[in-house]
């Protein structure tokens, strides 16, 4: 088995896999001489990345990752990605690495802000959503987050989504920029789930004015969602007061 080092020109992507994020700086091609079923020599290569952490010295090779596993984020020169590609990113990473060890993250609001922590931390910009108005764009300040509700087979009575994420029984539906899914059993817990999502948001995004509303275009849930859009405004400014 052979190893090479491949050196990469600066700028420098972004990428993630395996629940890490760091600054592609190299890649180690190693080069392994294998038998197949026929007993046969044939040669494989697998490309390992060489990235750069915020802060530290040298690099650090990603053995469990090919190069192939790996998705980019942005260019160290242009550092800055849309929120579609902040929930393409969270829900393609579905673990977060803290120090050595490994914590398992819903793919939701609360991984989303969570996210967003390491990528400031990396001077990683998220692009706030735009709209078109007459021809122009201003920033969105409002988002109706239409929400559907299914009876779940396993665990928690019920679940609830408002954009496909790769669930094969879940239509994309509402097309929302702020998702929110999650799993629940009784009306309490939905309620807490919902006011903790609007929260998450607020405070992770509170140098925005924007403001969130639920549907669900008719449901047993209705209740919920309209107690919880009644106090919208009160968690708002909750959240606009956190020292952050």
């Amino acid at each position: 088995m052979n190893t090479e080092i491949l050196k990469l020109d600066p700028p420098y992507e972004y990428i993630y896999c395996n629940g890490s994020i760091g600054l592609h700086i190299a890649t180690m091609i190693v080069y392994e001489a294998k038998t197949d079923e026929d007993g046969k020599y044939q040669f494989v290569t697998h490309s390992h990345p060489i990235v750069k952490y915020h802060k530290c010295p040298g690099g650090t090779v990603w053995n469990r990752a090919e190069l192939t596993d790996c998705k980019v984020l942005c260019r160290e020169d242009d550092k800055r990605i849309t929120m579609n590609q902040l929930y393409d990113f969270v829900s393609g990473v579905g673990q977060m690495r803290l120090s050595d060890d490994y914590v398992d993250v819903l793919m939701d609001f609360l991984s989303a802000a969570a996210w967003k922590d390491v990528l400031d931390t990396n001077g990683i910009e998220i692009e706030w959503p735009m709209l078109d108005v007459n021809g122009e764009q201003k920033p969105q300040d409002e988002f109706i987050i239409t929400l559907m509700f299914q009876e779940n087979p396993e665990g928690s009575r019920f679940k609830y989504m408002c954009r496909d994420y790769g669930a094969s029984d879940i239509e994309l539906i509402g097309g929302a920029l702020l998702p929110f899914s999650s799993q629940f059993n009784t009306k309490e817990d939905l309620e807490i789930q919902l006011m903790n999502g609007m929260m998450s948001y607020y405070t992770a995004f509170r140098d925005h004015q924007f403001k969130i509303v639920f549907d669900s275009h008719g449901s047993e849930f209705d209740d919920i969602i309209a107690k919880v859009n009644s106090k919208e405004e009160e968690y708002r400014k909750s959240c606009n007061e956190i020292d952050v």
